[in-house]
This record gives C-alpha cells, structure tokens and sequence, in this order.
C-alpha cells in the first residue's frame, strides 16, 4: 500500500494536495464539514458539503495543476453564493430545442460573471485565474483546431463563442453562417461585461439562443461546461414538499411563519446546488439507498442524505453506542467486536516472541523504574522552614540554622494509559509477525510498570460492503481491565490479515474508549503500513483520518503514527502521512528492525508521562 494512489477514472490523485485543498475549502466556506472531491466537473455540493474540482487540470506542470484546482475551490466555492436559483429554473422552463447547447452557454456565461465576483472578493487570488484562463484558451484553440475538419458545427460554434468570452474580444467573433449573423452576435455579446446577476446572465443567454437556435440542426455531442438540471430539480421538489408540510403545521397551531423563515439553508446556499452532476454522469452522485429514512418537514437540504443513522451498530468495545462521533464518512459503518480465541499455538508463539523482546523489556523497565525512584527520593533541603532534617549539621555550621527541607512534590508515579491499534488488512500480511513482537514488548513493558492498556485490531470486510453497510471488525486483543493479566497476552498472535482499513474510523472509536480513562496521560498508537484504503473510502479517508487524529488531540490524547514498510518509503508516501499525524510518525523500513525502534519510543512516552 505504501505505493498506492487514489484512483479517478484512471488519473492519480496526490493525497497531500488534496488535504491542502480540503483546507482551502474549509477556510473559504467556513465549514470544517466541508470535502473536496476530484470530478470531471467542478461543483460545489451544498447537500453532501462537497466541493468537487476538475480533474481535466491534471498532465500540466506542478504550479499550473495547482493554480488552476485553486481557482476551481475559489469559482465553485465563493461563486456559488452570487448564483439565484429561482432565475436558472426561468431558463429551464423555456421552451428550447437543444437543451446541451442552452445549460453550457448559460454556464460559460455565469462562469465569467463569478469569476468577477470572486476576483472583486478576493483580489489576492488574480494569479490563480490568469493560469486558469492561460489554460482554458489553450484548450479551447486546439479544440477549435479539431473541430474545423469535422463535421461538428454545433461544437465548433460554441467554442467560438468561448473563444471570444475567454478573450474578452467579440469584435473577433465569426461563423461559417453570415456576417449578418455575426453582427448581431457580436452585438448581444457585448452585454457580457454588464453582468450583474443570474438573472442577466439568463437573459444574455436567452437573447443569444433566439438568434442561433434557427440555424442548428442538431445539439451539441460534447460536454465542456455543466448545468445539473436533476439535482434543480430535486432541490425544487423538496422545497415544495417541506412548504406544503409546513404549511399544513402552522394552519394546525395558528402561525404564520413560512418555510423561506424556518428553513436553516440561506437562499444563498439553496442557489449553489447548481453545480452538482447527475446521477447518471456524475460517479460520485449521492448513492440511492434502499435504507434511506423518509424524509421530514423539519430536515433541510444539507440532511437529505441517503442511508443517514442508518448503521445496526456502531458501539465501541464497552458497549457505548458512538454513533454521533463517528462523521459522516461513516455513517454507514456497522461495527463488529471480536474477542480472540486463544489455542496452545497461539500460546507457543507468543512465549519465542517474548523471549525474543525480553531484553528490551528489562532494559526499559529498569530504566523507567530507576527514573520514578530517583524523583521519589529528591527532596529540597536546606530550608529555612519545613520539616526538620535528620541531618543537624547546619544547625552549628550555618548563621541562618537552614535545617529544614521540603519534598520537592508528591511521589511520581506513571499515571498513564496506551491503547495499541493494528491495522489488521491485507496489505499487513507480510509485516504481522514482526508487528507482532513489538506489540508484544510494548505489552510485556507495560504489564510489568502496572500501566493498564488496550491493544485492537482493525479491518472492515471487503466482500460484504456495498453503498448500504460497510462491516468493520474490531478485534479485542487485549482489554484495559484485563490487561495485567498473565494470560491475555497470547492473544496478540491471533492477529491476521483481512480485506481493507478505515483508519478514521478506528481512532475515532478508539479515541472514544481512551477518552472515559481516568489517566492523566492518554497515549494511541497506530500501527499501520499506507493510507487509508476502504469501500469509497480512498479519498476521503485521508481527510477523515487527519481529522479524527486533530479532533482527538485537541482533546488530550497524543496519538502517534508507527508506518511499516519492507521497502524504502517514497518522499510522497511520507509527506503524505505527515499530513495525516502532523509530523507525529515514526517510520520503519524493514519491520524486523520495529522491536528496537519500538524500545525508544516507549521509553520516551514513559518518560515525557513522568515529567
């Protein structure tokens, strides 16, 4: 996995640069709920809170690519709140025949007209669409190119009058029809840099289609810009839905209160759904759910989610349903709890793995034991005031009769907890036996300086998730009550690898366990050899992985990545998890070197609880 990449139809997809741009898009719409999405189309998704970019700005070089996902977060971010929906649902309801043509004049108009309003905002981000236009006109004259020896004329005149939206120069506007033609083309055209509103970006389009519509014989074959007519149509059909139930509430207690009142979406946010793809074009359209709840008069348009609480369980492994802790990006997780099943090969193999780590446990134990009696016995002496020393020396030798001494502070102890969680999926088979002898020193260490811990493993099964259910497995390897206990440790043997990991998931949950622990130090430990790798999942669990360590960091638990790798791990595959643990990682390639890396580790956190 340390190699791997997110796929999108076949484009690579950097995770770094995509928490980059989940950062950029939380900051400029003030929502840390807020993901970014990599799609054919760039749209902002205001019902899942997605904010997609293009991935038509991939194969150019490193700044360009990065200027131009940019000015997407900025157009389809920003711009969505200048869009009026009630005026797009005006164009729709004309009575037009080719309707491709209609959606993608409409929108290369709005597009220029939100770029202004984006650049009137946030002037400081000019430079990201100077690239994008750089960009755009370079594609559009190749195209054009193209499209000259074909027998396309529906296309090749829409690219023309991109060319001349793109340019800012309609003077140079021309067909193959008229120059009659042109003329008056040119003379609506003009209207472009008046632009206010959506409703004059319809009319502008509406005035250009009277013009051209007499003149086509056929609709446009291909796709450049998008206007999601279902998703409009969707959002329509809710709203009247919700007025009508409304309605019938406030006719039963008297109030005159309306739904454009109670609605919790602004009209500012209703009017960015604008941008959203399809089901049927759009691979990452909202999944359909035969699960999915009725909706509600009182829900709003960024709670119609299918399948929403839908999970048979999501409780932590004392019981504790957790469901609200989780995030969205699995909601639909159903969690399983296992405990092992301990057999004498499992207690054969855990006995040559500790002899194996037994060295490194004395070493550290004494170390740390040594550590706390040395504080123990430090006291300030000397004093003028405290308790009377056994040594009266002072008394004859010192004016001030300093023969007093105070503890410096109460006896240290280690008043700390560790939870261990393994990433227990596939790609781990090849790490586990090594993995396992540094779980086993970790173990064996604590267990002997009396620090109450947790080990867990962790896999979701591939073969039975699906859009409805994704089945997680937690395996209880060892439980914070039983974990002095003699006999619990060959349960570490009976890890194995399974199918995938949602790491996200995992801390959260273990984070929620940790969290009611009564230590003063709280301590989580992942063990894990890539990304995050699940059932649609890829993407978004590097984002939810990264949140869920910063959520529960804020909350005082110090989480630590431990990454496994047989071979030399690539700078990417590095940034790439620094992103994720904020530079909390520890990096081992060759896991048979973990159990002496994993002996410093443990010796630092012992100490960093002790002070």
């Amino acid at each position: 996995m340390s190699d791997k990449f997110i796929l999108f139809n076949d484009e690579k997809i950097d995770a770094s640069q995509l928490m980059m741009l989940t950062d950029l898009a939380q900051l400029i719409m003030e929502d840390n709920e807020v993901k970014v999405k990599f799609q054919k189309f760039g749209y902002y998704d205001p019902l899942e809170k997605s904010l997609n970019v293009s991935f038509k700005w991939k194969h150019r070089s490193d700044l360009d690519e990065l200027y131009a996902l940019k000015s997407d977060c900025l157009l389809y971010g920003l711009g969505y709140r200048a869009m009026d929906q009630q005026a797009i649902h005006e164009l729709l309801a004309e009575e037009l025949t080719f309707t491709k043509f209609r959606n993608q004049l409409f929108m290369l108009l709005e597009e220029y007209r939100l770029q202004k309003v984006v650049l009137d905002s946030r002037p400081a981000a000019a430079k990201y669409f100077r690239t994008r236009m750089r960009l755009k006109r370079q594609q559009n004259s190749s195209q054009i190119k193209v499209y000259e020896t074909k027998k396309m004329p529906t296309d090749l005149l829409f690219l023309r009058l991109e060319r001349a939206v793109l340019t800012d120069n309609i003077l140079d506007f021309e067909t193959d029809f008229s120059e009659e033609f042109d003329a008056l083309i040119r003379q609506r055209l003009s209207a472009l840099f008046e632009l206010k509103t959506t409703a004059d970006t319809v009319d502008l389009t509406l005035s250009l289609l009277y013009l051209i519509e007499p003149l086509l014989t056929q609709d446009m074959l291909n796709d450049y810009y998008y206007l999601p007519v279902k998703l409009l149509e969707d959002i329509e059909r809710f709203k009247e839905e919700k007025a009508t139930a409304l309605s019938g509430h406030d006719s039963a207690s008297g109030s005159d209160e309306t739904e454009d009142v109670r609605a919790k979406t602004s009209q500012s946010s209703a009017q960015s759904a604008y941008m959203q793809t399809e089901i049927s074009e759009g691979q990452n359209s909202r999944a359909e759910s035969d699960h999915a709840r009725e909706g509600h008069a009182s829900d709003e348009p960024d709670e119609i989610i299918a399948g929403r609480g839908q999970s048979t369980s999501q409780k932590d492994g004392e019981g504790v349903d957790i469901a609200e802790e989780l995030g969205t990006e699995n909601e639909r997780v159903s969690i399983e709890w296992r405990t092992p099943k301990i057999t004498e090969r499992a207690r054969m193999d855990y006995s040559l793995s500790q002899q194996a780590v037994m060295s490194e446990v004395k070493k550290l134990t004494n170390i740390i034991q040594k550590t706390i009696a040395h504080q123990n016995e430090h006291a300030r002496r000397q004093l003028a005031m405290g308790r009377l020393d056994r040594k009266l020396v002072n008394w004859f030798i010192d004016d001030q009769k300093r023969v007093f001494y105070k503890e410096d502070q109460q006896s240290k102890e280690l008043d700390a907890t560790f939870t261990l969680l393994v990433d227990a999926s596939y790609s781990m088979e090849d790490k586990l036996e090594e993995t396992k002898k540094g779980i086993v020193l970790f173990h064996e260490t604590l267990k002997k300086l009396l620090i109450r811990h947790e080990v867990v493993a962790f896999n979701e099964d591939t073969f039975s998730s699906d859009q409805h259910a994704q089945l997680n497995i937690f395996d209880y390897l060892i439980s914070y009550q039983q974990s002095l206990s003699p006999t619990v440790g060959p349960g570490i043997e009976t890890i194995a690898a399974q199918d995938d990991n949602r790491d996200g998931l995992a801390i959260r949950v273990a984070g929620e366990m940790l969290k009611r622990r009564s230590e003063k130090q709280k301590f989580l430990i992942v063990f894990s050899d890539g990304e995050p790798s699940a059932f649609e999942y890829e993407s978004n669990g590097i984002i939810d992985t990264h949140e869920a360590v910063m959520k529960l960091r804020r909350e005082g638990i110090f989480i630590i990545n431990v990454f496994l790798s047989q071979t030399p791990i690539s700078e990417a595959v590095e940034n790439t998890i620094k992103n994720i643990y904020n530079d909390y990682c520890v990096f081992v390639e060759g896991v048979e070197n973990l159990p002496y890396i994993i002996s410093p580790l443990l010796k630092k956190l012992l100490l960093q609880s002790l002070h």
